[in-house]
């Protein structure tokens, strides 16, 4: 009985040494291992007591450890996101640069080729002005010769209608010649017949005037002229000499020159009557 009276004589004493020695016990625990909890094996009343005392001790780690993460998130999530930020606007003004360059040098060659092109609209507005120009000019002098060319259209009309009678009196002149030659001719051959020649040698006639027959022939009758007036400049037969007169007629003739027929017409009749 003694023995409990001293152990109830002492617990009030025990008791604050002990509150001090936990208090140390869980400051220690705190300071070296971080601990916030530590379970306890006395009554719920010192559990309460003891929290008391520590109140903000949850409310420190939580706001540590918040602050902790959010640190290191948004360090994190920061340096990313302005890491790809500034990759980002790096290359778009790289790529503005680009588009710049460009652009410049686009309207560059639209400025050159739109210049080539004024002046070459320059140059062809001053051709078509030069040729409205030239065209001005010559429009008196083609109006002009229009007007000279259908007046002699119908001057030589006017002169063919006044020209008609007169060739077909030239023709008839010829036709006239023509006939008179050709009866002088068959009167000689009658006279020779008469006469009895006809035994006589055939004599030859020359080349020249071969020649020149054969153009007339074929249709070639100023080379015919040309050959039958040589060949009587060369001191021909003269038993060829009407007939040399006659063929140069007679082409004169097929070349519509009736004046020129009828005058070596004429001169056939009065230089050989006989033939």
């Amino acid at each position: 009985m003694t023995e409990i009276n001293k152990e109830t004589k002492f617990m009030p004493i025990l008791n604050p040494i002990l509150r001090m020695f936990m208090v140390l016990i869980v400051a220690g625990s705190m300071l070296l291992g971080g601990c916030s909890y530590i379970p306890w094996t006395s009554n719920d009343d010192d559990d309460l007591a003891f929290e008391e005392d520590f109140p903000f001790e949850d409310d420190d780690s939580q706001a540590l450890g918040e602050g902790e993460d959010d640190f290191f998130g948004e360090g994190e999530n920061s340096s990313d996101d302005d890491f790809a930020f500034d990759d980002d606007q790096a290359l778009g003004e790289g790529n503005d640069d680009f588009a710049s360059i460009d652009q410049r040098s686009d309207k560059n060659e639209l400025k050159m080729d739109v210049g080539t092109l004024q002046t070459q609209q320059e140059a062809l507005i001053s051709k078509v002005s030069e040729l409205e120009e030239v065209l001005r000019t010559l429009e008196p002098k083609i109006d002009e010769a229009e007007q000279k060319l259908e007046g002699s259209l119908s001057a030589l009309s006017g002169q063919s209608e006044y020209l008609e009678p007169e060739v077909e009196e030239l023709k008839l002149q010829v036709a006239r010649l023509s006939d008179e030659i050709n009866r002088i001719r068959s009167v000689k051959r009658s006279n020779s017949r008469a006469r009895g020649i006809s035994g006589r040698r055939s004599v030859s006639t020359p080349p020249q005037y071969n020649k020149a027959l054969a153009s007339y022939r074929a249709g070639n009758y100023d080379e015919s002229i040309l050959q039958f007036q040589s060949f009587s400049l060369a001191n021909p037969p003269h038993r060829l000499k009407d007939n040399i007169d006659y063929w140069i007629g007679s082409n004169y003739v097929k070349l519509e020159m009736y004046e020129d027929a009828i005058t070596q017409f004429e001169t056939v009749i009065n230089s050989y009557p006989r033939g």
